[in-house]
């Protein structure tokens, strides 16, 4: 004969049995297109992410990365990322109408907006060719390189400033070289990096000291629209990080100290017009972007 605590002990477990099992929470899968040159480009720019992942841990849940490194081209990198199978995150500037309009773009500058402030990569020995220019009229005297594809391009020829491309980021160095064009300029987070990485191979190589270009640009997480949960979860983590600090933290970690190698200050400025920004950049929240007055 059952007790009355064991009758008590069966009616509880009893009841245990027919309540529902909380559902797990879904894991977020994230596909990043890490290849090779992307190591020196956006080391920064994957070390945000996986931040960024992790603080959100508990509001979202898990994530797991599934990463595709093989190389491609600008082109096959949209047609990709727009598809959302081997690619459904995308590291890029304001302004591409297909990602604009055929992914998620996350409305927060990662970069505080300082793509849009230019250092030129240069040949050496063209430093003194350079020093000799003050103003637009003689930037226009100049040839500009860049990858094919690049948000860049159009502002440039919007400007009416010369532009040579490249489909391959790798061969705009020699190209430089080669006297192909006068000065690759590069966001001031991009060019000491890049002197770092590739001033072995191109001894030549060397960041002009002269001119600091200008124009409003930013970079962004695009998220496939097959993913909005992902795209969700990124901009609560960012405004988490700028909330608390660490997105701050992070930035000046990478870039504070190459930034005030550059002597911004002493530079010639020349503010060029981009009239292909979307809408949704958000140039009214003044505390996302970096200030001038900084240099």
């Amino acid at each position: 004969m059952a007790t009355p605590s064991g009758i008590v002990v069966c009616a509880v477990y009893a009841a245990l049995l027919v309540l529902p099992v909380p559902a797990a929470r879904a894991t977020d899968v994230v596909k990043p297109l890490k290849a090779e040159e992307f190591a020196v480009r956006y080391a920064y720019h994957f070390e945000l992410l996986d931040a960024v992942l992790e603080t959100t841990v508990a509001e979202f849940g898990p994530y797991r990365e599934e990463a595709f490194t093989a190389p491609m081209s600008v082109r096959r990198e949209h047609e990709e990322a727009l598809l959302g199978n081997l690619i459904n995150l995308m590291i890029s500037d304001a302004g591409h109408k297909e990602l604009d309009e055929g992914m998620i773009p996350v409305p927060f500058p990662i970069d505080k907006g300082l793509l849009g402030y230019r250092v030129s990569l240069i040949s050496r020995d063209n430093q003194a060719k350079i020093a000799g220019v003050v103003d637009i009229a003689g930037l226009r005297s100049l040839v500009i390189g860049q990858g094919a594809n690049w948000g860049d391009v159009a502002i440039y020829e919007f400007n009416r400033i010369a532009v040579e491309t490249a489909m391959d980021y790798n061969s705009l160095f020699p190209m430089l070289l080669h006297g192909r064009f006068d000065l690759f300029p590069r966001g001031v987070t991009e060019a000491p990096q890049e002197l770092a990485a590739y001033g072995a191979q191109y001894p030549g190589l060397a960041i002009d000291e002269h001119l600091l270009i200008k124009y409003r640009y930013a970079q962004f997480f695009y998220v496939s629209k097959s993913a909005p949960r992902l795209a969700e979860r990124l901009l609560a983590g960012l405004e988490r990080m700028a909330g608390d600090g660490s997105f701050d933290a992070l930035f000046a970690r990478h870039f504070a100290e190459s930034l005030s190698g550059l002597d911004l200050g002493r530079r010639v400025v020349i503010e060029l017009e981009n009239p292909f920004l979307p809408a949704w950049v958000p140039f009214d929240r003044e505390e996302l972007w970096f200030g001038p007055q900084r240099f």
